[in-house]
């Protein structure tokens, strides 16, 4: 079976059709979206953006390789000690504590408490976090953290 489409628009963007969406079950919306969002050249060559590919059959789907359009995601209800695979670290419980690796310069983490009492956020082996041993977020605080080779500091 050959794949056949008309010519690609250069520029094109993504519409959506029916332009709201269907709910189908709960949660399932179903849509379609017109994937003209490359090039053609004088070949007949196909060229998407980055972060984009397109299969033989004429799927165009999202790829990640190693972007940085994604992080990953950590949340806890209870005492966590934050892994080199974490970015945002998430407490979706209060009177808890997060604690930071031991530090490796430039390693940055966020931390947000999603909770309504307060969490701890403290560091590994006397490491401090804007000089003191342990910061105290409120209820929907954060913070970004980045290690200077010395100590965590906040942005």
């Amino acid at each position: 079976m050959a794949y056949s489409r008309p010519p690609v628009q250069p520029g094109r963007a993504l519409t959506r059709s029916p332009s709201v969406p269907v709910e189908s079950t709960a949660g399932v919306f179903d849509f379609s979206l017109d994937a003209d969002i490359a090039t053609t050249t004088s070949l007949g060559v196909v060229q998407v953006g980055s972060g984009l590919a397109i299969t033989p059959e004429g799927v165009l789907s999202a790829t990640n390789s190693g972007s940085s359009d994604f992080v990953n995601v950590t949340l806890t209800g209870v005492n966590y000690t934050a892994i080199s695979t974490d970015l945002y670290v998430g407490a979706t419980n209060n009177n808890i504590t997060i604690t930071l690796p031991i530090g490796i310069l430039g390693r940055v983490y966020y931390v947000k408490n999603q909770s309504s009492g307060n969490i701890r956020v403290q560091g590994t082996g006397g490491e401090t976090i804007d000089g003191l041993v342990f910061q105290t977020l409120g209820s929907d605080a954060g913070f970004i953290v980045v290690f200077d080779g010395t100590r965590w500091n906040i942005l």
